[in-house]
């Protein structure tokens, strides 16, 4: 396993009522030491952070700021080990998101995340379109979940906006979690070299991975733990599948790492 694996998929913040995400709020400070200590664990040398998104928000838009404000805080606590960094934004506030869009840029952070089943919009809405413009004009990268069967969130709605700003990176997460779902990524992927396919959540095994590969190439996929605030996990399925798949050195390093710092700007 290489010194040199980066996670592109890990939140800050537990996945409300799912055993095994987590379930209490953390600090930074005490949530970095919990995750250094998985890092650790499995000989992953950096990972990418980004929000959970089945946040509660009763205060609207100062709740989002607040998730957004945390995530900066982290990235000042250890950041050899956490250089990418990604906030959220909730569709629903509409154009109030703009300005937040240029703040994020400013204060460094990498790009931005979302799971738009849990956060009530689809991913092709017209306000996305309004925030990913914003975003392009950032330099920065857009991190979409695409879960299988999850409407919201459905691969040909990704395509729309990665047509539309085709200078921007676009990491399609949750590429994995079914068949249908994966192959539907990788034909987007063929067509448009500004996708990024995800291995998290790897319920297609290592046939999965291999298929990807021959179809895109090892250059178009990532790997991801899916890793939540203070969680306690045995083993890591896309860790597995990669490892699984019967591919080459330089394939393995390439998805462990290597492409993820390409994608993200960091190589």
């Amino acid at each position: 396993m290489s010194a040199e694996m980066f996670d592109i998929h890990q939140h800050y913040g537990a996945l409300i009522g799912v055993p095994g995400s987590g379930g209490r709020v953390t600090t930074p400070q005490e949530d970095c030491a919990n995750r250094i200590e998985f890092l650790d664990s499995f000989g992953i040398d950096q990972a990418a952070l980004m929000p959970g998104h089945s946040y509660a928000a009763p205060r609207g838009f100062a709740d989002i700021r607040a998730i957004n404000d945390g995530l900066h805080v982290y990235a000042d606590l250890a950041p050899e080990r956490f250089p990418a960094v990604f906030g959220t934004l909730d569709p629903r506030h509409g154009s109030v998101n703009y300005a937040e869009v240029e703040r994020l840029a400013a204060m460094g952070f990498r790009g931005l995340s979302w799971h738009h089943r849990m956060q009530g919009l689809p991913m092709d809405h017209p306000v996305m379109f309004a925030i990913a413009e914003r975003m392009a004009a950032g330099g920065m990268v857009f991190m979409a979940h695409c879960y299988a069967q999850g409407d919201f969130e459905a691969p040909w709605r990704l395509r729309r906006l990665a047509e539309r700003f085709p200078a921007m990176p676009f990491v399609a997460l949750d590429a994995m979690t079914s068949p249908e779902n994966l192959d539907q990524l990788l034909a987007i992927a063929d067509k448009l070299d500004n996708v990024t396919i995800d291995l998290t959540s790897s319920l297609c095994g290592p046939r999965g991975v291999a298929h990807a590969v021959e179809r895109v190439g090892a250059e178009r996929l990532v790997f991801g733990s899916n890793f939540y605030s203070m969680s306690r996990v045995a083993r890591i399925s896309a860790l597995d599948v990669t490892l699984e798949a019967g591919l080459s050195e330089s394939e393995r390093a390439a998805i462990l790492g290597g492409n993820a710092r390409r994608v993200l700007g960091l190589s």
